[in-house]
């Protein structure tokens, strides 16, 4: 086994930023937890549980990393598929 020391300043900043990822995670869960995996979200509903503007939802959606539907002029995203966006962590930070 191997000892590693590092301060406890850095110890305590990395405590803080993993306790800011798991709250992070919680809320995005949270705000998923009343939508079935069928369920259509619109950009705005999911902009507002991923904690992103709508532009960077249509950047996700140009990209390939969130499939969509139109619906006349607007897209749709399935809660399943924002629900494997925040599990594989592609829009945190």
């Amino acid at each position: 086994m191997e000892v590693v020391q590092i301060e406890k300043e850095a110890l305590d900043m990395m405590f803080e930023r993993m306790a800011y990822l798991h709250d992070m995670v919680h809320t995005l869960f949270e705000r998923l937890r009343d939508k079935k995996f069928g369920d259509w979200l619109t950009p705005e509903e999911t902009a507002e549980i991923l904690n992103i503007s709508t532009r960077q939802v249509r950047n996700l959606q140009n990209g390939g990393k969130i499939g969509f539907i139109r619906h006349g002029r607007k897209c749709c995203y399935k809660a399943e598929d924002v629900y494997a966006l925040i599990k594989r962590g592609g829009c945190i930070e």
